[in-house]
């Protein structure tokens, strides 16, 4: 005997259905629902906007880093959580502000002569 597929088994089952119910006469007909909406698309999680980006770090500075961020997400009062990944990119921004203040000039890695 061949296997029936979950789709096949609904769709008997469905059919079933509309056999057993009766037709309501016309006069007790009601105007169908409008269609639902199309879903609406979830927005796109913030750390999928970056760009991906390996830096390889010492253990010190990782176990300071994870120390962090455990101490600013239970100090926070709601939004976003902070992750080890955040604190390097406020430190990177940190250091492209300074960065006319540390001898990098006007363009960022881009050494002068």
């Amino acid at each position: 005997m061949k296997r029936k597929r979950l789709a096949e088994l609904v769709r008997e089952e469905a059919e079933g259905l509309k056999e057993a119910i009766p037709e309501p006469a016309p006069a007790e007909r009601r105007a169908e629902p409008a269609p639902p909406e199309p879903p609406k698309e979830r927005p796109t999680p913030k750390y999928l906007t970056y760009v991906r980006k390996e830096c390889r770090l010492r253990p010190d500075q990782l176990d300071a880093l994870t120390a962090l961020a455990r101490k600013l997400n239970r100090e926070r009062k709601g939004g976003e959580r902070i992750t080890e990944n955040t604190l390097i990119r406020w430190a990177v921004d940190l250091l492209l502000n300074q960065a006319s203040h540390i001898g990098l000039g006007e363009a960022p890695g881009r050494r002068r002569a």
